[in-house]
């Protein structure tokens, strides 16, 4: 059994770098007193998701490089790869992005959005390109809020890639305006199935994070191969939440892909392009799934006390909240 500690983060719903920076240094400063490897934060966090409510003053190139600079930092001291929200300003418009940050504190790498929701297209253009990760001993993809939901062969050509993880940072709001009281539950949006399908339909770890808001629709959860809620995050609370998980409970596809890779090519190629037929004369790629889940329940300080750690079955859970002075009810 291989273990890695990875955790997921709700920062608050920001609308300026002045008051995002501290919030991320804070929750990645709270993984690393966790013992996570790697910790995955919202999207857009630097500085705030661009559909809320309140209006996101422009930011330039060169402020969002000094942002992503203090987080680094916060990332090197902790010792913790960090993912990271962002926007970033082409001359095409603005591109949704996750950085990875290394444990020193280095640029690993960046992710862009390559699906807009309807909604975001006032604001942000698509981005282009998938790449997988290796840190921390991890291999893992990212898909970012909609592509995650609704494109599912992204997170299959990730997984046959050999990702163990798939991180999706993302920004969801209930359009009642009030926060779903269980995870999966009929009533509330429909993208916490669409996760748990990701998880399910390619035996992989999903863990998702969400930024806290009176109206946040989508938990902060790590979701495991086997559909099962592994680790989350109370709605609309702010903190980090962290797992320990058995990273070959997640190989299996890939495994089945590598075999196939030796003759056939690249697997990231491969996943979008598979025919019903094809898929039929691959008993492996149709893998028995359970029938059910099990389901749950300006500045600061940011001070995270952790909370007592649980556990379920052999899986390690470290969970902290903090109660926030940024305001997360003025979101949409």
């Amino acid at each position: 059994m291989s273990t890695i500690r990875i955790a997921v983060a709700s920062t608050p719903l920001t609308a300026t770098l002045g008051e995002a920076v501290p919030a991320a240094v804070a929750a990645v400063a709270e993984a690393g007193r966790m013992g996570a490897r790697i910790v995955c934060l919202p999207e857009t966090g630097l500085p705030g998701h661009r559909s809320q409510a309140r209006p996101v003053p422009d930011v330039s190139g060169g402020e969002l490089d000094d942002a992503l600079d203090e987080v680094a930092e916060a990332a090197r001291r902790a010792g913790v790869v960090t993912i990271v929200g962002a926007e970033r300003p082409t001359p095409a418009g603005r591109e949704i992005v996750s950085f990875v940050l290394g444990a020193d504190g280095a640029r690993v790498g960046v992710q862009a959005k390559t699906q807009i929701d309807p909604s975001e297209e006032p604001h942000y253009v698509p981005g282009s390109g998938r790449r997988l990760f290796t840190a921390a001993g991890l291999t893992f993809g990212i898909g970012i809020c909609h592509e995650a939901f609704r494109y599912p062969e992204i997170s299959r050509s990730l997984v046959l890639g050999g990702a163990q993880v798939v991180f999706v940072p993302h920004y969801v709001t209930t359009d009642d305006g009030l926060l779903p009281s269980r995870w999966c539950d009929a009533s509330n949006p429909y993208n916490e199935k669409a996760l748990l399908c990701r998880a399910l339909e390619n035996t992989v770890f999903v863990a998702a994070s969400n930024v806290a808001a009176a109206d946040q629709g989508l938990a902060t959860c790590i979701i495991g191969p086997d559909g099962s809620l592994v680790a989350s995050l109370e709605y609309g609370s702010v903190g980090v939440t962290a797992a320990d998980i058995d990273v070959d409970r997640a190989s299996r596809l890939s495994r089945c892909a590598g075999r196939r890779s030796a003759t056939s090519g690249s697997p990231m190629r491969r996943a979008t392009s598979w025919s019903p037929i094809e898929r039929a004369g691959r008993p492996e790629l149709d893998r028995r799934l359970p029938d059910q889940v099990r389901t749950a329940k300006g500045r600061t300080p940011y001070t995270l006390p952790c909370l007592s750690a649980r556990s379920s079955s052999s899986v390690v859970v470290r969970t902290s909240y903090v109660a926030s002075s940024t305001s997360s009810a003025e979101g949409r």
